[in-house]
């Protein structure tokens, strides 16, 4: 004999099922970049689980693309007052305070950012590039240092490490760096990494 269904039962099913369509929709819309079309649906999404800081985050992040700094700004500044644990939120505000050329809040967000996640080599392989762009060179090593200790991201940080050194005049390390980045990008012929680099290089030689 079959079950009646309450009709506060039905509409949980059928608000279950429109979260779950809405997911796939969006991750379609992300997929396409169609920015837009995500914010519609994170904000939907928003109205359901207004206690989801990943919502917020996300939108933001779709803000940030978008180039709306300040609607990016306030849906992580959302995201964290919903979870102040979570390294990628600080770590997202951090490119947004960088495109707002908010340059010690940026810094801050990254030191927050590592303070939860001191293996977040992603973040400090990015707060490396933004000491640098400030000419902070010291602090930069130290960051790129730190970065390749942790053994990830190897290529890419023996790079900016290497456009490091190469900035303040060391071009022996620089030179150095480089070519172990490409020795890890051997397999990688068409990577833009490589092609950064040798366009670095290609500015390095005349210089020695």
């Amino acid at each position: 004999m079959l079950q009646s269904i309450s009709p506060s039962s039905a509409n949980s099913l059928s608000v279950s099922h429109t979260r779950k369509n809405t997911h796939k929709l969006l991750h379609q819309a992300i997929q396409q970049q169609d920015y837009s079309t995500a914010i519609h649906l994170l904000s939907y999404l928003i109205v359901q689980e207004p206690q989801t800081s990943k919502h917020y985050s996300n939108r933001g992040l779709m803000h940030y693309h978008r180039g709306k700094w300040p609607q990016a700004m306030r849906d992580y500044n959302q995201a964290l007052q919903i979870n102040p644990n979570d390294d990628r939120i600080y770590a997202y505000r951090a490119r947004c305070n960088i495109a707002l050329e908010h340059w010690d809040a940026a810094i801050a967000d990254y030191d927050f950012a590592i303070d939860i996640n001191p293996h977040n080599v992603q973040t400090r392989l990015h707060q490396g590039v933004l000491f640098r762009a400030l000419q902070m060179y010291d602090d930069a090593i130290v960051c790129f240092d730190l970065a390749l200790f942790l053994g990830k991201l190897n290529a890419h940080i023996y790079a900016e490490r290497g456009r490091t050194y190469q900035l303040i005049g060391h071009w022996n390390c620089a030179f150095g760096d480089y070519q172990k980045a490409l020795e890890l990008l051997c397999k990688a012929p068409s990577s833009p990494l490589k092609s950064q680099i040798q366009a670095w290089i290609s500015e390095l030689l005349p210089s020695q």
